[in-house]
């Protein structure tokens, strides 16, 4: 089937409805809203309107707190913040918690929040694109739900684990920003892959089974990532998972990407006295955060610096392709031309994608605003 076209005002407007509808506050429905739309818009659909059955599965488990207090502070000083989300909803933590590390660093120069018991935040680049949009250097991570094995094992007990870097640049010149996950494929990606589905294989070097073979059939794959596991504290030996970024082996430098994935644990769980991903079972509640916001005016003068830096991006612009039609790009640049070309031409979802949306516009009674809104491409 075709995709279906939405401009972005209706799928604001008609999510935002439905988050109400899930007993969401105004403000809830709206930041989250807001994080959704916008990946979509950049084609980041696994961290899209998609997850809205996600966050309806983890209310009614009682994992996901709508009542929950505004993140309160365990501990500050001038540089650094760290953070208590109450299990609230991550979007909203995050929000918060980016806002006063922003505060923060444009009053001394650099700040680090940490924040322990939240929920998943999203597409990371999001939270480092808001410092940079402030002209803040923006550094984010987290730690996820557990999915990945360690190098040399079969049990799964790390998260993807992303990371963003992002620099505000002088002028009219697009941010550097980089968002990785710190394994070969990030688990969103993979679950909601509309060409892996309709193909039925993966590509090699992806996911590993329990015995630590590769797994490149689709359908043992999302087996493999959908059992063997619950939502109890400790995993599970041998129930294989996603492989670090590198690949399966040394060989490959899959320890380097275990390595990363051990850095956001530490710069997470570890800095805000939480929850590392062994201990995150299916359910997100209990992920931690690390936000650091940089101003450049520590290094000379800000607007010096930003055109520094620009300078050398557009260094590495020029650098020959080997495809003229495919230039070489920086961090960012695919999704801010998805997002412009959407923003003007409406964003496309898959029937996938809207079946999801029936299924939460049924639960909150939206059918006839969401219906409105869909047109085939």
């Amino acid at each position: 089937m075709r995709d279906y076209v939405v401009k972005y005002e209706d799928l604001c407007r008609v999510t935002k409805e439905m988050f109400m509808g899930l007993g969401y506050s105004d403000l809830q429905a709206s930041t989250v809203t807001n994080c959704l739309v916008e990946a979509d818009l950049r084609h980041k659909h696994s961290h899209g309107v998609a997850a809205m059955m996600t966050y309806v599965s983890h209310l009614k488990a009682g994992n996901l707190h709508l009542d929950a207090p505004e993140p309160t502070t365990v501990f500050e000083t001038p540089l650094s913040l760290v953070l208590d989300g109450h299990s609230g909803v991550g979007y909203c933590i995050a929000d918060f918690a980016v806002k006063k590390t922003i505060e923060k660093a444009k009053k001394s120069g650099v700040c680090i929040t940490t924040v322990r018991q939240a929920n998943h935040y999203g597409f990371a680049a999001h939270w480092t694109e808001m410092m940079a949009q402030e002209g803040l250097i923006g550094i984010s991570a987290t730690n996820t739900v557990r999915c990945v094995c360690p190098t040399r094992s079969a049990e799964r007990n790390l998260g993807t684990n992303p990371m963003t870097f992002a620099f505000p640049t002088a002028g009219d010149e697009p941010m550097f920003n980089l968002d990785m996950a710190t394994c070969v494929m990030a688990h969103g990606k993979l679950v909601r892959s509309q060409v892996f589905a309709e193909s039925g294989v993966l590509p090699r070097e992806v996911i590993i089974d329990g015995k630590g073979e590769v797994v490149t059939d689709f359908k043992e794959a999302l087996e493999i990532l959908h059992h063997g596991d619950d939502r109890s504290d400790a995993p599970k030996p041998n129930t294989g998972g996603l492989v670090p970024l590198g690949g399966v082996t040394e060989i490959l430098s899959g320890h380097k990407g275990y390595g990363l994935a051990m850095l956001v644990e530490l710069l997470t769980g570890g800095l805000a006295g939480g929850t590392p991903s062994k201990f995150i079972p299916l359910a997100h509640e209990g992920i931690c955060f690390f936000f650091m916001a940089i101003d450049p005016a520590l290094f000379g003068d800000p607007k010096e610096v930003r055109e520094h830096i620009k300078y050398i991006i557009n260094e590495y612009r020029k650098t020959a392709a080997l495809d003229p039609n495919m230039p070489v790009i920086m961090p960012g640049d695919k999704s801010r031309a998805a997002r412009a070309k959407a923003m003007r031409d409406g964003i496309e979802l898959s029937p996938e994608i809207i079946d999801i949306l029936r299924e939460v516009a049924g639960i909150t009674k939206k059918e006839a605003e969401l219906e409105s809104i869909l047109k085939h491409d």
